[in-house]
């Protein structure tokens, strides 16, 4: 029986080192393919998201339109004459017109500061 003896070498350094260099780059290409991965799946909720919030928003413009037409027809219908309107059709009228100049700073006011809240979260 031949006896085999090992030699102990010293650890070469620098092929050490090469081979941590490589262990390391696999792993933060592992970990950016996975954050891409998490990153694309973001996208699509955010795009489904956005894409509820415009089907909601025509659907409320839609009912906005169905409104007016509606009021506008109780308007075409009364009694009451182009010249001389009676108080309920100036009334609505004046909805329709949004003739109420005081509520607009605040809906864009409320608007500004919904953005800029949702700006902070991203």
């Amino acid at each position: 029986m031949k006896k085999s003896t090992k030699l102990k070498t010293k650890p070469n350094l620098q092929e050490s080192r090469l081979r941590e260099n490589f262990e390391m780059l696999s792993q933060i290409r592992d970990d950016t393919v996975n954050d891409i991965e998490s990153l694309t799946e973001d996208f699509q909720h955010m795009t489904l998201v956005a894409e509820s919030i415009r089907r909601n928003y025509r659907a409320l413009l839609s009912e906005n339109q169905l409104l007016k037409n509606t009021l506008l027809s109780i308007v075409e219908e009364c009694e009451c004459w182009q010249s001389n309107r009676c108080d309920r059709c100036q009334q609505i009228l004046k909805i329709i017109a949004s003739d109420n100049s005081e509520d607009k700073p605040d809906a864009a006011r409320k608007y500004r500061s919904i953005l800029s809240q949702l700006r902070n979260l991203g």
